[in-house]
């Protein structure tokens, strides 16, 4: 393993970026570049980090760097890649621009914008949501309608509920001995979802390339600049689009709990679900409603088996989200 210690080395990745991006740098001045951990967890053969670089000339659109031991990132590079390649412009919206893949490292760089995400509003009491829900709808709705004919399954393991990482050979074994009393209906729900899920992708419509996590903390806003983006495109892969939807509609719930009345919370929801539709010219009907919830079943179901085997278990708030299902 690389030392990954050097990628926090401002002076080394403005070298590593003469090397790998030579067009890139000589557009920008890197002498005041500067490196800012967001995430840094090394330990052994273990790490996973985020790193931000600025310097003056990046302006508000900051160079960023995630890499991780256990999961590869070059299938977040490759996706943007397609994406940026084939998605039409549109001047709000600013897609995460993949700059190089480095297979040393296994660190991937990228240039995003400056910015609050989504939750930072929601947790503004006042702050009225609308427009940014619906541009939010409006952001994924454009990574929805990238045309998908010739992309590649960037994350097949990602695109089934019954595949998706950690699996259930790994969770439903943690969760049976550490909350023996949960075990049955964390194993009901999941196998249950998994059938639904499989029986509508098995229709082979509705398919598009989905984000895969896209929740209020995934959505960056530029206010100055009038500007929206998505961050974390790990999970990226063909789907349904009512996946992205139902997670973005659960996460919205659980995210405004304790900061939102109920009301707000079901107004702000239809907001994006209608702005959503809308921008895809797409008619609501049961079938749609019924994929929308099976997907924010499967949201809160997995949001409440992270809670249980995570480092540090939160047993109170997954059975908050397994009330959602």
């Amino acid at each position: 393993m690389q030392n990954i210690e050097q990628l926090f080395d401002a002076k080394f990745i403005a070298s590593l970026f003469a090397e790998k991006i030579p067009d890139f740098a000589s557009k920008h001045d890197l002498s005041d570049l500067t490196a800012a951990p967001i995430k840094k967890y090394i330990g052994g053969d273990f790490y996973q980090i985020v790193i931000r670089y600025d310097c003056a000339s990046f302006g508000y659109k900051p160079v960023f760097c995630t890499a991780h031991s256990k999961e590869n990132r070059k299938n977040a590079f490759n996706a943007l890649t397609y994406i940026n390649n084939h998605a039409l412009k549109q001047n709000n919206i600013f897609l995460p621009n993949p700059l190089f893949f480095d297979n040393e490292y296994g660190a991937f760089f990228y240039q995003g914008i400056d910015g609050k995400n989504l939750l930072h509003y929601i947790k503004k009491k006042e702050f009225d949501l609308t427009a940014h829900l619906k541009s939010s709808a409006e952001l994924i709705a454009y990574v929805h309608e990238v045309p998908a004919e010739k992309a590649e399954n960037f994350n097949p393991e990602n695109s089934r509920i019954k595949t998706i990482v950690p699996g259930p050979e790994n969770f439903l074994a943690k969760i049976e001995k550490l909350f023996p009393e949960k075990f049955g209906q964390i194993k009901e729900n999941f196998y249950y979802l998994a059938k639904l899920d499989q029986e509508n992708l098995d229709a082979k419509t509705n398919i598009c390339l989905i984000h895969g996590d896209f929740h209020p903390e995934n959505v960056i806003i530029n206010e100055e600049h009038g500007k929206f983006s998505i961050i974390d495109f790990t999970d990226i892969c063909l789907a349904d689009w009512a996946r992205d939807v139902g997670n973005f509609l659960q996460q919205l719930r659980f995210m405004s709990y304790g900061e939102r009345s109920i009301d707000e919370i079901k107004k702000n929801q239809e907001i994006f679900l209608n702005a959503y539709l809308e921008k895809r010219s797409i008619t609501k009907n049961s079938k749609i409603e019924s994929r929308i919830n099976l997907y924010k079943s499967w949201s809160a179901l997995r949001s409440a088996i992270y809670f249980l085997i995570k480092g540090g278990p939160e047993p109170k708030n997954a059975d908050v989200v397994l009330k959602e299902i």
